[in-house]
């Protein structure tokens, strides 16, 4: 794990890359950008303490948009293995916690685009067992995770599944 100094303007990695490291934004700002039918479409913008291109490296996938520095940026770059390492940290119950979630992300489509892939807008098993397993945002500062890297993580993973979940039933 380094720091790495990006100017502004400078491509950390472009959509249909490989990825080899995530990030974590120390300082400036990161836009996450999609090709679009006529120019490239910003889908985020990420400040301090976000983390980006961590899925690629969870899962072996390229990456799914292009990273560019909206500003000049600092950022704490981290590999597969160094990742896998600080995961290997986490409390027994947390690592079950964040395995089961990543496996809904994996397994699931956002509830958004589920019309979009034929299926239909009901609650699934998967979903309400997702939805039983996770934490609040405001518990999740209880669970003693010290280290920015992971809190990022667990906190992406968090966020990734809620966007994938169907709004509540009645």
């Amino acid at each position: 794990m380094f720091k790495r100094t990006f100017p502004k303007g400078k491509v950390l990695f472009k959509e249909g890359e490989p990825g080899l490291e995530a990030f974590l934004v120390e300082k400036g700002k990161v836009l996450i950008l999609k090709k679009g039918t006529e120019a490239p479409i910003i889908v985020a913008s990420l400040g301090p303490g976000a983390l980006f291109g961590e899925m690629a490296i969870l899962d072996g996938s390229t990456r799914m948009a292009t990273a560019v520095a909206g500003e000049d940026t600092i950022c704490v770059v981290i590999n597969a293995q160094q990742l896998t390492q600080r995961m290997m940290m986490l409390d027994p119950d947390l690592m079950r916690l964040t395995t089961s979630l990543m496996e809904y992300i994996r397994s699931t489509v956002p509830y958004d685009a589920r019309a979009k892939a034929g299926l239909g807008p009901e609650e699934t098993a998967a979903d309400r067992q997702a939805r039983l397993m996770l934490p609040r945002p405001e518990a999740i500062e209880t669970f003693g995770l010290k280290d920015p890297m992971l809190k990022a993580l667990f906190n992406m993973i968090c966020d990734y599944t809620r966007r994938r979940l169907p709004p509540k039933p009645g």
